[in-house]
């Protein structure tokens, strides 16, 4: 095999391993999720039969643990704002948001709540857009079995010659590698709480997400603040955050 293509597949793989790596350290701020993991056995609270539902999930999912206590129900106040949850898609927190969004529903019947994807930054979204349309590019020249270069008056490199010879191969193998690529960039282990325009959680900044009683605390201070009550709860920044 030649030498530039043993070079070409010793990337490839340390990129592949590097992804691994990667998003094993973006998953190490899912350690933040394990103290929902460990269900009490006889929990105090107990949620309708519909959201009890949402908890009996596979055990690689993300499950938040009922928080302790009696049922609370909070009569939500005049022109309550929307709450608005902002996290990483490709690291799998949707689960996470699904169920903390079934839980501020029980306790603030009403509540409106919001769910999107926070973006990654403008060159990582730029990057990733260029490497997926450089994939769809050469993987249709692969398939096609034409080579770009004598078009550009260069010569056809050796290993994309393999390529073209093994189109099968080659074009799972952009595919799968191209993808990895696409996902580090578009990674970022985000899970972003606010209220209105007012951050109340950071998973970026705190390195975890919040308990449900956390997530509750953090409301209640909201709404407080916005009836002239602060002083009762205190503010923002007990809750992962500074008060920015």
């Amino acid at each position: 095999m030649d030498r530039r293509f043993t070079v070409f597949l010793v990337i490839a793989l340390v990129t592949s391993i590097y992804e691994v790596l990667s998003n094993g350290n973006l998953n190490d701020g899912d350690d933040s999720f394990k103290q929902f993991d460990e269900l009490e056995e006889n929990p105090a609270h107990k949620y309708s039969k519909e959201a009890q539902k949402g908890f009996e999930m596979e055990e690689e999912e993300v499950t938040i643990r009922e928080p302790s206590g009696t049922k609370e129900s909070f009569k939500l106040p005049i022109n309550m704002p929307p709450v608005k949850f902002s996290f990483c898609v490709s690291c799998g927190y949707r689960q996470a948001y699904e169920q903390f969004a079934q839980i501020l529903r029980e306790k603030y019947p009403g509540i409106d709540i919001h769910g999107e994807n926070y973006p990654p930054g403008i060159l990582r979204t730029v990057g990733a857009q260029v490497i997926g349309m450089v994939k769809i590019a050469l993987i249709v020249c692969v398939v096609s079995g034409r080579s770009p270069f004598p078009t550009l008056g260069l010569e056809t490199p050796t290993f994309f010659q393999w390529m073209l010879s093994n189109r099968l191969s080659a074009a799972l193998m952009l595919f799968l590698f191209s993808n990895a690529i696409e996902g580090m960039l578009q990674s970022t282990g985000a899970f972003e709480i606010y209220i209105e325009s007012e951050r109340i959680w950071s998973k970026l900044e705190s390195g975890r997400v919040p308990s449900p009683p956390e997530l509750f605390q953090a409301i209640d201070s909201h709404l407080a603040i916005r009836r002239g009550g602060a002083g009762r709860f205190g503010s923002s920044s007990s809750f992962g955050i500074d008060g920015s």
